[in-house]
């Protein structure tokens, strides 16, 4: 058999699995209605503001979109008070964060992260040849910026921050982010990953885009499928210094984000009553979810986004499956090495009402054998 075509580092990088789709749960198990509280979209949906200005720029799809998303950058310039120049958008933020790799990364260059979290640091940084150094959560789940520093040597080229992260749902202090960014090295670049920023509660909460404006030299990735609900057409971008964007221009496609992308993310930024009312929300049906979960046995880290991470006590795999029949997807944590923890999506009232039953009719199921 002749030796596979591919490039080397492409055998070092494990596929993504990605979370099951409604589609195949509808067919596979002849169902009308499926419940996926597995990759943390928007229970509510998008604003219909959003949604209207999606179908109107339907009329024109003929057309490419202007190339470089202006309309939208300004938007965004607008509400967070910063120049268009300093904004890239993409095809979600994990387009971003490829592009930042690619742009940043040479081969031998060292990619330090927490794990578990986002895949996209590994396995782009492999394909470029670079050299990912992982380090482990603190005990209560949050990245470790004492660690990572102590990592840090002449051929380290970036640092990611998944904050909060994504399967944890915690969050570094502004006080330790603020300790670690101040003694970074220049040759360094860090990289605040936010998709799930907006969910921080916490007013005085320092973020990448205000630390941004206070002079830090770090890239802020954040997006449009979680708070904004649109997760189906793939809105993602950065807010960085100029010149620290200039690399990932020079290898970004010409039309990055689709027309009816940038139409939809400009309304749905308008429209920030709409995704107050999300917020609500959701803080609400957290609050909900952790207390049922909790008194059906399982552990539930604090989370500061729209998902949790739980403790199950049994194999997340088994429980995964079981709960398919019925209609409901979760995300078990074994991709992640934790084969025992699942991250669920906090849905809306109706929807946490559900899973809690059934979780609770598997755990009777089981403790009778």
């Amino acid at each position: 058999m002749s030796k596979p075509t591919w490039r080397n580092e492409i055998t070092n990088i494990d596929p993504y699995i990605p979370g099951k789709s409604i589609e195949d749960v509808k067919k596979e198990y002849h169902l009308e209605r499926v419940l996926r509280l597995a990759s943390n979209e928007n229970p509510r949906g998008a604003s219909p503001k959003a949604m209207e200005a999606a179908r109107q720029s339907i009329e024109d799809i003929q057309y490419y979109p202007e190339t470089t998303a202006k309309e939208l950058r300004e938007g965004l310039a607008h509400f967070y008070h910063v120049s268009s120049d300093e904004i890239i958008t993409a095809n979600g933020a994990d387009n971003i964060l490829t592009l930042l790799i690619s742009a940043y990364v040479n081969e031998g260059d060292e990619v330090i992260y927490c794990t578990p979290t986002f895949p996209t640091y590994r396995s782009t940084t492999l394909l470029m040849g670079g050299v990912p150094i992982e380090v482990d959560l603190t005990a209560d789940w949050c990245f470790n910026l004492d660690t990572i520093y102590e990592q840090i040597t002449l051929d380290t080229k970036m640092i990611f921050i998944c904050n909060p992260n994504n399967p944890t749902g915690t969050i570094v202090s502004t006080e330790q982010l603020l300790a670690f960014l101040d003694k970074v090295p220049d040759h360094v670049q860090v990289v605040l990953d936010e998709a799930y920023i907006e969910y921080v509660e916490d007013n005085d909460y320092m973020n990448g885009i205000d630390l941004f404006k206070k002079s830090y030299p770090i890239i802020t990735v954040r997006t449009f499928s979680k708070y904004y609900g649109l997760a189906g057409l793939r809105v993602g971008y950065a807010v960085a210094p100029k010149e620290k964007l200039e690399p990932v221009l020079r290898i970004r496609e010409p039309f990055a984000t689709n027309r009816t992308a940038i139409h939809a993310a400009i309304a749905a930024i308008n429209d920030q009553a709409f995704a107050k009312s999300h917020l609500l929300e959701n803080k609400r049906e957290k609050v909900y979810l952790c207390k049922e979960l909790k008194a059906l046995g399982y552990e539930v880290i604090e989370s500061h986004t729209n998902f949790l991470f739980v403790y199950l006590n049994m194999d997340s795999v088994s429980l995964f499956k079981g709960l398919l029949p019925h209609g409901i997807i979760i995300r078990p944590a074994t991709p992640w090495g934790y084969p025992n923890h699942a991250r669920i999506t906090i849905g809306t009232r109706e929807q946490n009402q559900l899973l809690v039953e059934l979780l609770s009719s598997i755990r009777a199921e089981t403790s009778t054998y």
